[in-house]
């Protein structure tokens, strides 16, 4: 297969680019072209084998950056194709942390929240997207961001602390979202997220980690915090190894993690 664009690829990629179309259907091609369906059908085969277009769902397709667009580009392309794909979502967890420079680490895959469950897919064969249905009562705490010329849904810093409290698998671990802590952080919000989430363990994760690092908040915080906490012992992290430690009455939970390796972040 060549990899040059035909004439009709060619207006199609151009014009898309031009009138800053990243996410389009085959109804959008067939106004730009002004071309038969099955001319159509053929060049946007053609489009997906050479990797200039990829195929989301059923007639809805996003366009490809050139190889020499590097990642940064593929993330704008991947925060286009998501708004215009989706309704009810934001970027969340790991990806979230990255966003708001909470971690020095780069999530390879982009992980966004939904409220209807979706298949998870490989975007240009490159970076894994990666939905995770929420109840509806946890579809909060988003606010919009933008990249390049795109715009799109994120869970702003106190959502994301929480959410990833709630499921540290999606996050990189409590390691990872333990260094948000040391951030600026509204605390009220922090507090009315985690009463809203309806997982009592993420307030005793989130309580045990303030008290560990010595984050500076206020006494009240903590009282809110541990008035919320539920009987019986809950995993530190459940990502890491299932030893015990030792147990943390305080905050009802089993240490999984090293308190040095916490401390050293």
């Amino acid at each position: 297969m060549k990899y040059e664009l035909g004439r009709l690829e060619a207006e199609l990629i151009f014009t898309l680019e031009r009138n800053e179309r990243t996410v389009f259907t085959v109804d959008d091609a067939r106004d730009l072209l002004d071309a038969s369906d099955e001319v159509l059908r053929k060049l946007l085969h053609r489009l997906t084998l050479k990797g200039r277009i990829q195929r989301i769902k059923r007639g809805h397709y996003i366009l490809i950056p050139a190889k020499a667009g590097y990642l940064p580009k593929w993330r704008e392309q991947i925060h286009a194709l998501v708004d215009g794909l989706l309704e009810d979502y934001y970027l969340g967890y790991w990806t979230a942390l990255n966003h708001w420079h909470m971690t020095e680490q780069i999530p390879r895959t982009a992980f966004i929240a939904i409220t209807t469950r979706r298949r998870d897919f490989v975007y240009d064969g490159v970076v894994p997207v990666h939905f995770i249905t929420i109840k509806p009562h946890k579809y909060f705490g988003w606010t919009t961001g933008e990249t390049g010329r795109h715009r799109f849904r994120v869970s702003d810093p106190e959502k994301t602390v929480i959410d990833s409290l709630d499921l540290p698998q999606y996050a990189g671990g409590v390691v990872e979202v333990a260094k948000a802590l040391s951030h600026e952080l509204d605390w009220d919000k922090i507090i009315e997220y985690a009463d809203r989430q309806g997982n009592r363990t993420v307030h005793k994760r989130l309580g045990y980690l303030i008290e560990l690092l010595e984050t500076d908040v206020s006494e009240d915080v903590l009282k809110k915090l541990r008035s919320g906490i539920s009987p019986g012992y809950g995993w530190l992290d459940p990502t890491a190894p299932h030893e015990v430690l030792k147990h943390n009455s305080s905050w009802n939970l089993k240490i999984n993690i090293p308190s040095e390796v916490l401390r050293s972040i």
